[in-house]
């Protein structure tokens, strides 16, 4: 039987209160990947071959998490809800560990340093996870109207921007400066951390509850979660695809920073370039929520895989005078990855309720887990490939750097994205789940009776 709630389209104070929750912890996140790196080698002394191997044990035990986190929400069982339990469980711990990353005790060096600082990213991505996919499922919840869901994950990564810009504008600044950048550093993780776990407090009351019928039919255990996410092969598609995209966009954020610095020489223009790239992703979520009321999901993402193929593809050409190109690389592939942060949210969902159909159970947890675990294993590849290869081809911090670290620097950031692209797009062409099909699926399951198996 139909929900009446969830078949209704969302009104804007629900889609801006889901969004608003994520604006801090999108903050932190954004600065701890494009800065932490740079700041635990450049300023608190960390050799970049250790933040390399940190980073790489950090964000595959995350990809981990995930599905672990996944299940165990789609399980819980409270008064509360299911996504609430977790969304406020995870803030205490994310605030500790936001300002423990950023504040290591000067005294510290060494071994000892390299233990703070590998604890520290440990426990941010944990809990960091422990807040993500919850939140993540909440929002394929709260509606089952078709429209409605391409607004819910529009708006949130568009709100989510107002993190993103914050880091750029205000946190950068304060990390990065030589003389004043751990001070500014321990402040930011110390007011950091507070902010965002009072956001998703603060949030939460706008939100409507969550469905009751759900409770109870997460999944049996999380490797039979897993088994049935592995079994759905529109899902397995999309698992591939988001993995071969995260592969190439892994070391965006984190190696813009050197480009800027060591094949620009223009070190002040690093929040500029990031500016325009995350400029052009918002403008552009309008355009594809506009074009999913006229044309079908899957062809416009396959065009956006495209322009995201040219935009980055562009930068090989990258050299010290190159900003215009980076602007306008930016500006195509910041476009093009809105269409994915919106519309390609959206077809997770339909998998989803695929999945329902066939198991009778509501397993978001789980297949937002299994999608987050391969972005992050792709992130993991790319972003620990960065530190290990700048390391092995010569980068020394704070010093002109040879053409060979150069080079590296742009394939890194032009060149695996490309990559991504190409393969992802070839993959997803197959993807057989058209807007039809899914309105036939989601009628069924209106049909039944509330919590049928």
């Amino acid at each position: 039987m139909v929900d009446a709630a969830a078949a209704a389209p969302l009104p804007l104070r629900t889609l801006v209160a889901y969004a608003v929750q994520n604006v801090g912890v999108s903050f932190l996140s954004t600065l701890f990947v494009v800065m932490y790196l740079k700041f635990a080698t450049d300023r608190v002394g960390v050799s970049m071959l250790s933040m390399g191997a940190i980073f790489l044990v950090a964000k595959i035990w995350n990809a981990v998490a995930d599905p672990i986190v996944g299940s165990w929400s789609d399980r819980t069982r409270s008064r509360f809800g299911r996504r609430r339990t977790w969304l406020l469980g995870s803030m205490l711990p994310f605030a500790w560990f936001t300002w423990m990353a950023w504040a290591p005790p000067e005294a510290l060096d060494g071994g000892r340093l390299v233990l703070w600082v590998a604890v520290a990213v440990l426990g941010f991505y944990t809990a960091m996870t422990a807040f993500q996919v919850p939140h993540a499922a909440l929002g394929v919840e709260l509606t089952h109207h078709p429209q409605s869901r391409n607004r819910v994950f529009a708006t949130k990564y568009i709100v989510q921007m107002i993190g993103l810009f914050a880091a750029f504008w205000v946190g950068i600044r304060l990390v990065d400066d030589p003389e004043t950048g751990r001070a500014g550093a321990r402040w930011l993780g110390l007011l950091g951390g507070a902010g965002a776990a009072l956001l998703v407090a603060l949030a939460l009351p706008s939100l409507p509850p969550e469905r009751s019928d759900y409770q109870g039919r997460g999944g049996v255990s999380i490797l039979q979660a897993l088994r049935d996410v592995a079994k759905n092969p529109e899902a397995r598609l999309l698992l591939f695809v988001f993995f071969v995209e995260a592969l190439g966009l892994g070391g965006l954020t984190v190696l813009v920073p050197f480009v800027t610095q060591y094949v620009m020489h223009r070190p002040d223009l690093t929040q500029a370039m990031l500016s325009v790239y995350v400029v052009a992703g918002v403008a552009g979520v309008p355009l594809w929520v506009w074009l999913a009321r006229r044309f079908e999901k899957r062809r416009l993402w396959l065009v956006a895989m495209g322009m995201g193929g040219v935009g980055f593809g562009m930068l090989l050409g990258l050299g010290e005078n190159g900003w215009p190109l980076m602007v306008v690389s930016s500006l195509i592939a910041g476009t093009a990855q809105a269409c994915g942060n919106s519309i390609g949210q959206a077809l997770k969902a339909d998998v989803i309720d695929l999945d329902e159909l066939r198991t009778g159970e509501r397993k978001e947890g789980a297949y937002f887990a299994a999608w987050s675990f391969v972005n992050k294993l792709g992130n993991a590849i790319l972003a620990s490939s960065a530190g290990f290869a700048l390391g092995l081809a010569g980068y020394v911090p704070n010093a002109e750097q040879t053409d060979l670290v150069k080079y590296t620097m742009v394939f890194l950031l032009g060149g695996m994205p490309l990559l991504g692209y190409v393969i992802g797009a070839l993959a997803f062409a197959r993807f057989p789940l058209s807007e039809a099909e899914h309105l036939r699926i989601r009628a069924e399951l209106d049909a039944r009776p509330p919590g049928r198996a």
